[in-house]
């Protein structure tokens, strides 16, 4: 039996992770560290763990001579360097939730550590779907020829954005880091990984377009309780969190989910506020250019105005084609010779595309010996991050054309 470590059991360690790991026979949880005691005695309640293992503080937990295998890093961007550092010092691996800092600083200080980063992998989960896997497998066995350009865009969704990214945990570079890292680093890996290429150069437009307050409908409020328009504006938080649902992503706003708690939530926090008065500064568009060393060129776009949440991914070689459209789980490969294959594909349901619960069994699986490692390691995963900070240092000089691997040397 593999004894795992969970740091954060919030909505990627419990419903992500957590649950991956109830659902295997070989491996279980045996402490959690979570500041909120909701969350914290829930985790432990469903995994069965002792109260003196279920902490508010993770420090309490990675002081102690090692007592599990591995650490499942769960907690906020600005609580993943530390105890990354401190469980890998213990000895324990490591699999820690994305992005690895909310800035070039956490690569800095994990680098210098001393730590043994070769036991430390992200969680790209993406890398993991069915979805993702059979497009690397097509371009593996150079379905299309030569590769030219990939052409790649993350419709994130209107709701989802101003959800995460207005009102949410994430509404601010200095806390949670760029949009394009925090939502699009997943992105930038798939790019890194399907590539097999080291990137050249990043150039980068884009900028906080629409949720401001000088676009504000003229007789809307400042919060949505209030406003005349809460029947009728796509963006009410009053249609997106006072209706019936209490899934995702009601279920991250309190941990009380009945109606009249919700409400209390929209009266007096952040998820309240109308979405062109917070206090947000990440871009809602972003568009980016890279350049690859094997000569690929792959352009992506990260779009807050769309009505699906989806990825959509279109790759151009010498003999033919290949599409997908990963919410709808289908790849098609059209051969300029008239021969088109579709590919449907299949997973368990769990989040990004089976992936969730793909890297959580490989985890144990390295655990338990029987792989050399995941692919997402920390040297592997450097360069989708060093990716992203480019793209947001170019954005912000104007489009100027930026190496990414310089950024480590500032």
């Amino acid at each position: 039996m593999i004894d795992l470590i969970m740091i954060g059991a919030g909505n990627r360690g419990y419903f992500a992770y957590g649950e991956a790991v109830l659902s295997m026979g070989d491996a279980r949880v045996v402490a959690v560290a979570e500041p909120d005691e909701f969350r914290r005695e829930r985790f432990a309640k469903d995994h069965s763990i002792i109260p003196q293992n279920a902490v508010a503080d993770w420090k309490s937990l990675l002081s102690r001579p090692r007592f599990a295998d591995g650490v499942i890093v769960a907690s906020p961007e600005a609580v993943h360097v530390e105890p990354a550092i401190e469980a890998l010092r213990s000895g324990y691996a490591v699999l820690l939730e994305k992005p690895i800092s909310a800035d070039l600083s956490g690569i800095r200080d994990l680098i210098s550590s001393g730590a043994d980063t070769s036991r430390l992998f992200l969680a790209h989960v993406l890398r993991y779907s069915g979805f993702f896997k059979t497009i690397k497998s097509l371009l593996e066995s150079e379905a299309i020829g030569k590769l030219i350009a990939v052409e790649y865009t993350e419709q994130v969704g209107y709701y989802h954005f101003a959800h995460s990214y207005v009102r949410g945990n994430w509404r601010r570079s200095e806390l949670a880091g760029p949009s394009i890292l925090s939502k699009s680093c997943h992105d930038m890996d798939i790019l890194t990984w399907l590539l097999s290429s080291r990137a050249l150069s990043v150039v980068s437009h884009g900028g906080l377009k629409y949720f401001r307050r000088e676009n504000a409908p003229e007789s809307s409020t400042e919060r949505c309780l209030d406003c005349p328009l809460k029947e009728t504006c796509p963006y009410s938080a009053v249609t997106q969190y006072l209706s019936d649902n209490t899934d995702w992503p009601v279920n991250t706003i309190g941990n009380d989910m009945s109606l009249e708690k919700r409400r209390d939530v929209l009266r007096t926090g952040n998820y309240g506020k109308c979405v062109f008065r917070s206090d947000n500064n990440v871009v809602d568009y972003q568009n980016v250019l890279v350049s690859f060393e094997n000569g690929v060129e792959a352009s992506f776009s990260m779009n807050a105005f769309t009505s699906s949440k989806t990825r959509k991914i279109f790759i151009s070689g010498s003999d033919g084609e290949i599409y997908g459209d990963f919410e709808s789980d289908r790849v098609e490969l059209r051969l300029f010779s008239g021969e088109t294959k579709i590919y449907k594909i299949s997973h368990d349901e769990s989040r990004h595309g089976g992936g969730d619960m793909e890297i959580t069994r490989d985890f144990v699986r390295y655990l338990k010996g029987e792989t050399a490692g995941l692919s997402t390691s920390f040297k592997e995963s450097i360069q989708s991050h060093l990716m992203c900070w480019a793209a947001e240092k170019s954005r912000l000089e104007g489009g100027l054309k930026i190496d990414p691997w310089s950024l480590l040397a500032l």
